[in-house]
């Protein structure tokens, strides 16, 4: 098959994804093939193929934006090769996060390497400044264009140039790339050794998962994490879902069903017209029912953490504390299409327990029903101000676990704006936990 009639097909199959066609073939599948090669063969100027099916795309989707759906996109390679990663929770890497700082920036190793990755065994440290990679400077470089540079097939060589406080002369070393797992679940903050601390110095009875993505290997993250603090000592959590923008249905599903008994219904997905199309029940494998549990969500909390909080809260499951999260209720599948591009397609709505479905529409007012709304005494906004000072407070404890411990202080008191950071939303779901833990009551 030549590659102009492999790009019609392939065309042909995304109208029928997008049209949600039923039955008989959509006539303007046919008119659209017959539109690309008409152009492809008769143009005046002549246009690359790719462009052309790239461009039918992003026209598609256009009309898709029209009618209401804005989380339905099309995916050029160098976009869905980085959404396929953090699925797979898999990259092929050295082992360290990166960040930008000082001015002029210059791009360094954020704390300490993975533990057995390829640069904790090249002896990189905290705060090197990388240079150059492949002999290209970081300089002017974008974050994408680094991790770009950084990443790639296991087993590859990546060079980097390494500049360290106190030595004059900057030095080369060559890394081999190996896969690399990307944790979803995230503690408090990291040890000297590098792996996450969950118990909170404010109370070590009690953990913090944060749990920063729903991605293929979250749900058995989640489990054995938790079967480690439990033999610890734990008693309670804190399920931490600030800022996780979601993932993975399936992974969401998997987590309240080892947190519910058998028989509850988790989360239904219902097609056009509200047509069910299925409803996800726990299964009876709850291994963690009597753990008491504590949710914070905040504005960035959407769909798979949204299906996780409203689960939890309508099985009186747990306390949800924070804002009111995002409201996307929609649930988009990945085809893949030519050259390794995606097409990210919303075709399904979710449904709480309770039966209604969380998303906000376009014309949604702000005090409309959507989203998932903290319980009431349990609802601590953040202004714009105080909200970006939680997230460079999170970002610095997280990159050099340097930032100020979390207080011990009362969640009445007004959020704190001064040099020692309190995040009064955590702060909140632990008296929660506290009055569980000390009297049986909240």
């Amino acid at each position: 098959m030549s590659q102009r009639n492999l790009i019609i097909l392939l065309l042909v199959t995304v109208v029928s994804y997008a049209c949600y066609v039923r039955g008989d073939q959509n006539p303007y599948a046919r008119h659209v093939a017959s539109g690309l090669a008409a152009i492809d063969e008769g143009s005046l100027e002549p246009v690359p193929r790719r462009e052309l099916f790239d461009g039918a795309m992003e026209g598609m989707l256009a009309v898709l934006r029209r009618h209401g759906d804005e989380h339905s996109e099309f995916l050029l390679e160098e976009e869905a090769d980085p959404l396929r990663s953090e699925i797979r929770q898999q990259f092929g890497g050295i082992g360290v996060r990166i960040r930008w700082v000082d001015e002029p920036p210059r791009l360094v190793i954020a704390g300490p390497p993975d533990a057995g990755t390829p640069a904790a065994r090249a002896h990189l440290l905290a705060g090197d400044h990388i240079v150059a990679i492949d002999d290209v400077p970081t300089d002017g470089l974008g974050m994408e264009e680094v991790i770009r540079l950084m990443r790639g097939e296991p087993g590859s060589v990546v060079r980097l140039t390494i500049g360290r406080h106190g030595e004059q002369a900057s030095r080369s070393v060559d890394l081999v790339r190996e896969i690399i797992s990307m944790p979803s679940i995230l503690g408090d903050v990291r040890g000297p050794d590098g792996e996450w601390q969950f118990a909170l110095p404010a109370d070590p009875r009690i953990a913090q998962l944060r749990i920063i993505m729903f991605g293929d290997r979250t749900a058995d993250e989640f489990s054995r994490v938790l079967d480690q603090l439990i033999a610890s000592g734990v008693r309670a959590a804190v399920l931490d879902l600030r800022d996780n923008g979601g993932g993975a249905l399936d992974a969401a599903v998997a987590i309240c069903d080892v947190l519910l008994p058998a028989g509850r219904t988790i989360v239904e997905t219902r097609g056009r017209n509200g047509a069910l199309l299925k409803r996800y029940e726990t299964s009876g494998s709850g291994r963690f029912l009597d753990l008491p549990l504590a949710v914070v969500v905040n504005r960035n909390s959407a769909s798979a953490a949204e299906i996780v909080a409203a689960c939890l809260q309508d099985h009186r499951r747990a306390v949800v504390v924070g804002e009111r999260t995002y409201g996307k209720g929609t649930v988009q599948q990945l085809v893949p299409l030519a050259e390794r591009s995606l097409l990210k397609l919303t075709w399904a709505s979710f449904w709480r327990p309770s039966g209604t479905n969380i998303h906000r529409m376009t014309d949604a007012s702000d005090d409309g029903a959507w989203g998932v709304v903290p319980h009431d005494g349990y609802e601590l906004r953040l202004s714009a101000e105080q909200f970006a000072a939680y997230i460079e407070y999170r970002s610095q404890r997280d990159l050099w676990g340097g930032a100020t411990a979390i207080a011990d202080e009362s969640p009445a008191a007004d959020l704190n704006q001064g040099e020692e950071f309190v995040d009064q939303q955590l702060m909140l779901a632990v008296e929660y936990l506290r009055g569980v833990l000390n009297d049986g009551t909240p």
